[in-house]
């Protein structure tokens, strides 16, 4: 069977190529990506999967905010860190498509908190091709009155051999990026390779490109693309990972994090209108 679920989960597997995906219900977590007989997500053994906090690893949904909450709208300002959709149970609505080119099934976002009073409908497309994963986050403004305001992110731990000898190319010279390590800092891209040198999070903004490359150093390595997403933030937290509980000793040096959204300011939807943010990430 190309799909299978359980409780907890929903494999899609695609039986030509041997490729397959595993997704969790909760938070849509992919937590698993095999393709070409190797494992292409990382996830940390010290993971909890038993929905009682966000997944580490794989690719994590991050809606309506990402990172910390701001200081205003009270709704907003009241939320944990990256939003509540990573840790809201969804549940399948539907395989899309089941042939040779690929297998594809939508997921369905329950309604937000009731102390989040707006009203939006949230599906997520995940669909395994041969060399392919492809992710698209699919958002309606169902409001008959009011604007709606999000951001939204596909948190990507993308597994590679060693972090430091990666080299990630694709960054238009010129483009502006705010350096969280040094404390939101407003850089401009000066172009060229960028590379794990120690801690990286870089929030890269309006990336013409919209593709990413990242070679692993190992003959191997990724392209994402991305639309909708228009910025593209880009993390490995080195040795500062210690400090967080769920990351396995030294995890930091098997993964990075290439992830598309749109999270430089908030995103407004008017009454009945639709956003798609979607990403194709492809094995090199």
């Amino acid at each position: 069977m190309p799909v299978t679920q359980n409780e907890k989960t929903i494999t899609l597997k695609h039986e030509q190529s041997g490729s397959s995906v595993e997704i969790y219900f909760f938070g849509a977590t992919v937590t698993s990506w095999i393709q070409g007989g190797k494992e292409r997500m990382f996830l940390s053994s010290k993971s909890t999967l038993d929905a009682s906090k966000p997944i580490r690893g794989g690719i994590p949904v991050v809606f309506p905010i990402f990172g910390p909450p701001p200081s205003s709208p009270p709704e907003y300002a009241a939320l944990s860190q990256h939003g509540f959709a990573r840790t809201q149970t969804w549940t399948l609505d539907k395989i899309l498509m089941d042939r040779e080119e690929g297998i594809s099934v939508r997921l369905l976002a329950p309604p937000p908190p009731a102390s989040f009073n707006h009203s939006y409908k949230l599906a997520y497309v995940i669909t395994l091709a041969p060399h392919q994963l492809v992710t698209d986050l699919h958002l309606t403004n169902t409001s008959s009155s009011e604007n709606f305001i999000f951001q939204a992110l596909l948190h990507n731990y993308l597994a590679v051999p060693d972090a430091n000898k990666l080299q990630i190319t694709g960054l238009d010279k010129g483009v502006d990026y705010k350096d969280k390590v040094l404390g939101g800092k407003l850089c401009t891209w000066e172009g060229g390779v960028l590379t794990i040198e120690g801690e990286t999070d870089r929030v890269y903004q309006k990336v013409p490109s919209q593709e990413i490359k990242v070679d692993d150093g190992a003959g191997s390595g990724f392209k994402v693309r991305f639309r909708g997403f228009e910025d593209c933030t880009i993390w490995n937290p080195q040795e500062k990972g210690k400090s967080m509980a769920d990351m396995e000793d030294g995890g930091w040096d098997r993964y990075i994090c290439i992830e598309p959204g749109f999270v430089r300011e908030f995103k407004s939807l008017k009454p009945g209108e639709e956003f798609l943010g979607q990403q194709v990430i492809t094995v090199l």
